[in-house]
């Protein structure tokens, strides 16, 4: 399969929503999710409005970001030992706002309408880091799609969010209001 394929592939299977699972379930595939690859985070209908409220604004599509687990990191040439089970189970879905900018960026957003409460060290609180979690057990799905080549994992997954274009997503995507 050439790049452009791989590319390709990778866009269409992170783009259909009917592949996503709930955390609760997340993996449903083991052996996909014990790889290095990429995921995209979708929302249900309470997310878009929840979200869309938090940010000002009206209406929002239902992908809502989207990131890689694995990757090689350059220029240090340090392999990753991250999984897309360990990146998206450890530190997405139980994880804190330090360990994932997914995280961060919807404590964030949902901050006012969840109640959170940040602790003196500007983590939250822990009570508030579990409500954060339940937030995404209850509102959010995952897709994964597992990608053997970490070294090159960084590049693809620039090339595929900013084909993806995910709301919630600094890097790799087209300047907005929102961002």
């Amino acid at each position: 399969m050439t790049p452009d394929e791989e590319v390709e592939t990778l866009v269409a299977a992170l783009s259909d929503s009917s592949h996503a699972e709930g955390p609760s379930t997340f993996p449903l595939d083991a052996h996909a999710a014990a790889n290095a690859g990429l995921y995209s985070w979708w929302g249900d209908e309470e997310a878009r409005r929840v979200l869309a409220a938090g940010l000002d604004v009206d209406g929002l599509p239902p992908l809502r970001y989207a990131g890689q687990a694995g990757a090689t990191k350059w220029p240090s040439g340090k392999r990753s030992n991250a999984t897309l089970r360990s990146r998206i189970g450890q530190q997405h879905i139980r994880g804190n706002a330090r360990s994932s900018t997914f995280r961060l960026t919807l404590s964030t957003i949902l901050f006012v309408q969840l109640g959170l409460t940040p602790a003196p060290d500007g983590r939250l609180t822990p009570e508030s880091n579990r409500v954060v979690s339940d937030w995404i057990a209850e509102h959010l799905r995952v897709a994964i799609a597992p990608f053997a080549d970490r070294g090159r994992l960084g590049v693809v997954e620039a090339t595929v969010v900013g084909r993806l274009d995910p709301l919630l997503n600094l890097d790799h995507c087209t300047a907005s209001a929102i961002r």
